[in-house]
């Protein structure tokens, strides 16, 4: 049994590091242009030993999606069941979603464009990546549903929908982050924690009563 632990601690040291380089050269050079050989010489790993550990590069794709969500989701799980204040959580909330965006990008926007319809036969792991988006969602509704009850969010609010708003609103505050900060910083003279702060504002206003 001890060697079958070690073992399993050796692959995923492996496994990680394999992530690794390969999300660092998805955001380098794209998802398209990175090949298995340049994530074998990044990651320092065969191109055998990579393939032993994963099917393909869509298999590595949807490995460091589900990583990054599993992240999340066990964040979001801490931040609902904290009895800290409703803003406080809200603000734990979004900062959580801002790390995901900060250290998956590739993987949010992978997930903003998914289009569950048009996905007809799903593999394992887009099966995983639909479940821990639901499993999030889940605890991001009752969170919702248990301020609505508290008066703490404004009466007449529909649970599952709020959320897919505030995925979408937060999204694409990150987003515009991402793209535009530097430029949107320097001209409000805002230092990027002080942007933030006023983003979150923004969309937590559009919540409470």
């Amino acid at each position: 049994m001890g060697r079958e632990n070690k073992n399993a601690d050796v692959a995923a040291v492996h496994r990680k590091k394999i992530l690794e380089s390969a999300g660092s050269l998805f955001s380098q050079k794209g998802f398209e242009a990175a090949t298995i050989g340049d994530i074998s010489i990044a990651s320092g790993y065969s191109r055998r030993t990579v393939y032993a550990y994963f099917q393909s590069k869509e298999d590595i794709l949807h490995s460091l999606i589900c990583e990054g969500l599993s992240e999340l989701n066990e964040a979001v799980k801490g931040i609902v069941s904290r009895e800290v204040g409703f803003e406080r959580q809200c603000r734990e909330i979004f900062d959580a979603m801002g790390l995901f965006y900060k250290n998956y990008p590739l993987a949010a926007e992978i997930i903003n464009s998914f289009k569950p319809s048009e996905i007809s036969e799903p593999s394992e792991a887009v099966k995983r990546i639909f479940a821990l988006g639901e499993e999030i969602n889940g605890s991001l509704v009752g969170f919702i549903s248990d301020g609505i009850k508290s008066g703490k969010v404004r009466k007449g609010m529909i649970p599952e929908l709020t959320v897919y708003i505030l995925w979408s609103e937060i999204s694409a505050f990150y987003g515009l982050l991402q793209s535009k900060g530097e430029f949107i910083r320097k001209q409000a003279s805002l230092s990027e924690e002080e942007l933030c702060k006023y983003g979150f504002k923004q969309i937590f206003g559009s919540l409470i009563e």
